[in-house]
């Protein structure tokens, strides 16, 4: 330990450089403080050191309590009762908020006028430092001395006063580092916690994202099915009336631009009557389904058909076929509809008619091919049934 003597200027200015250094090496306040009496043992006889703090409730508490003879600390002082507390020599000496420098007999003369209650052993000198900041009262640090009542003479009291005020500062730095540290804790706990929530947002949001294109396509998909109904049989699954009329239009529209040899034929099933009469309307629904997957077998996928009456059905062909080859295949739907058709374990046997209109051989607008192709079905009608007839065109062709 250090003699009054020994005490220097640049002594003392190196501790208080120590006080300051012990904020970036302290986690806590009690090791904070800790290192702060390590430090004050280094200038003078330290051995009995506490620290009372004050809160703005005036409610004392004890963070650092280090005595040799009483077995007191921190958490038997925390215990006590605060009207207890009131009435010791520390809450005594703090309510002047001045440096305080006791002697056994200035103790006991309080104790005896009933000023104070002493709480432990009757210290021989007993020194008290205010610890203030910027006008705001922290509380103050304590030496005793059980061993002289001159232990610490008035130089030690200024060199201690004068450490008070570094104590002080380095107290409300250490407070304002750890109110910032625990801030950053809660921001960043606040950061996580935030993060957590985007998430989940984020998830829920995607998942919101998922159900509506989950709706757009499920409302696109009946929609579809909607105009696919609209545009088809219900029956044949065919095109409907309304279908070809589209289909007329698109073609008229290409045909503008670009000249093309489409073929039309309009389709009517002979003794279809017959088998309602005798069969009922079920049988011919029947029929009618048959025949419409018989046409289908016989033209190409990209080939367009609809049925446009009970038992009426319009086929087109909107590519660059020729005469013979329509020729042909109209031949081959005949065939194919006046074979037998089995329904229910009937037999049953239709025939077709077939009138064709085309663009290029007569000449014809895409509008005016149902008409022509009607009128060269009344043809075939006229000329006894199952055969195919070209408008405004002598050969016909007939089942042999």
């Amino acid at each position: 330990m250090l003699t009054h003597s020994d005490i220097d200027q640049k002594h003392v200015i190196e501790r208080m450089t120590d006080i300051v250094a012990c904020l970036n090496s302290s986690a806590s306040i009690e090791k904070f403080l800790l290192d702060i009496h390590c430090i004050l043992q280094k200038v003078t006889y330290a051995d009995n050191f506490y620290v009372v703090l004050q809160d703005d409730k005036e409610r004392l508490t004890f963070p650092y309590f280090h005595d040799v003879k009483d077995d007191i600390d921190v958490d038997s002082l925390q215990g006590i009762d605060k009207e207890e507390l009131n009435h010791t020599l520390t809450a005594y000496a703090l309510s002047n908020h001045r440096v305080c420098n006791y002697q056994a007999h200035d103790i006991q003369n309080l104790i005896e006028t009933g000023t104070v209650k002493m709480l432990g052993s009757l210290p021989k000198q007993w020194l008290c430092f205010p610890l203030s900041h910027r006008n705001e009262f922290l509380g103050a640090f304590i030496i005793q001395s059980y061993r002289n009542e001159n232990e610490y003479d008035t130089t030690i009291v200024d060199v201690l006063f004068t450490i008070s005020h570094v104590i002080s500062s380095a107290l409300d730095a250490f407070h304002t580092q750890q109110a910032l540290v625990k801030a950053n804790t809660k921001l960043q706990s606040y950061q996580l916690e935030l993060e957590a929530q985007v998430k989940k947002r984020t998830e829920q949001l995607e998942e919101s994202v998922n159900n509506l294109k989950k709706e757009i396509m499920y409302r696109e998909e009946l929609q579809n099915e909607l105009e696919h109904e609209s545009l088809h049989d219900s029956l044949t699954k065919l095109a409907n009336r309304k279908y070809l009329f589209k289909k007329i239009d698109e073609l008229t529209a290409k045909h503008l631009r670009n000249p093309q040899n489409i073929y039309l034929l309009y389709l009517d099933l002979d003794g279809f009557k017959q088998i309602n009469d005798n069969f009922g309307h079920p049988m011919g629904d029947a029929v009618l389904v048959e025949v419409s997957s018989r046409i289908q077998k016989m033209i190409r996928p990209y080939d367009f058909a609809a049925r446009v009456g009970g038992d009426e059905f319009i086929i087109i062909f909107d590519e660059n076929l020729t005469y013979d080859e329509v020729s042909t295949i109209s031949q081959r739907i005949i065939n194919a509809i006046c074979e037998q058709i089995i329904c229910e374990d009937q037999t049953v046997n239709v025939g077709v008619s077939i009138g064709i209109s085309s663009t290029h051989e007569n000449s014809l607008k895409p509008t005016e091919l149902i008409h022509y192709a009607d009128v060269a079905l009344y043809q075939s009608k006229e000329n006894g049934k199952r055969q195919f007839t070209f408008h405004k065109n002598e050969s016909i062709r007939a089942l042999p």
